[in-house]
């Protein structure tokens, strides 16, 4: 049986501890043991309670969330992070993702991204529990940070970024159905149009194929469902 991940929320405003906890404990194989409402009593927790997972907020009294996962990093505790914050500026979410974090999460979000956030960590997270590891094995586990720079190897057409394909890919990989562009963009919070154009793209190199569906009133509407495993190398 998986190990059951053990979560520490680290938040300042109560109700949405409250709801991030409920969202994160619908994921199974996920419990939150333990909520900070700052730096401070996030490192406290990390200490005593020894979790596997922080989601943490940046925009946080005290000690924010950007000094805690510096300290994280540069004091080497053994925990993973995933920031959730409505930061959005370019400078910030580069920070974060060069100090380690597994995932970006902007507020607000939908239960959907949360749990796609979940189950690409969980998947790493038993690859990571092998003793000694094969290429291919080591291939699949690779961290963020390390995915982000081999990102610079792959040349996108226009308009397409690196770091929107794989919300959009890792969101469609996980979806239990198809989706439309418009269904996809309302749970990552971003246009129709824009999720369209990374849609098309992942179709046209394999990783999606779509289909019409014919409603008994309306136009037909185009979804998307993910296809094909063995070319992920393309949208890392």
């Amino acid at each position: 049986m998986s190990e059951t991940i053990r979560v520490l929320l680290v938040e300042d405003d109560p109700m949405v501890q409250e709801i991030n906890k409920s969202f994160i404990e619908r994921v199974e194989g996920f419990k939150v043991v333990g909520v900070a409402k700052n730096g401070y009593e996030a490192l406290e927790k990390i200490n005593q309670l020894r979790p596997h997972l922080a989601l943490l907020d940046l925009y946080m009294p005290g000690m924010d969330g950007l000094e805690t996962l510096r300290i994280i990093r540069r004091d080497d505790y053994d925990i993973d992070v995933i920031a959730v914050t409505a930061a959005n500026d370019r400078e910030t979410v580069m920070r974060v993702m060069r100090l380690g974090a597994v995932d970006y999460v902007f507020k607000p979000f939908q239960f959907e991204r949360i749990k796609q956030a979940l189950l690409r960590y969980q998947s790493n997270f038993q690859r990571n529990k092998l003793e000694t590891f094969s290429q291919p094995q080591f291939d699949q586990s690779k961290p963020v940070e390390q995915e982000k720079k081999e990102e610079h190897d792959i040349h996108y057409p226009k308009g397409i970024q690196a770091f929107t394909l794989r919300q959009v890919s890792d969101f469609l990989r996980h979806s239990e159905k198809e989706i439309s562009a418009e269904e996809l963009g309302q749970q990552i919070g971003m246009s129709r149009v824009t999720v369209r154009r990374y849609l098309e793209y992942l179709e046209t190199v394999g990783q999606a194929k779509s289909l019409m569906v014919y409603g008994t009133i309306g136009r037909p509407m185009k979804v998307y469902t993910w296809v094909n495993e063995q070319k992920e190398q393309n949208v890392k």
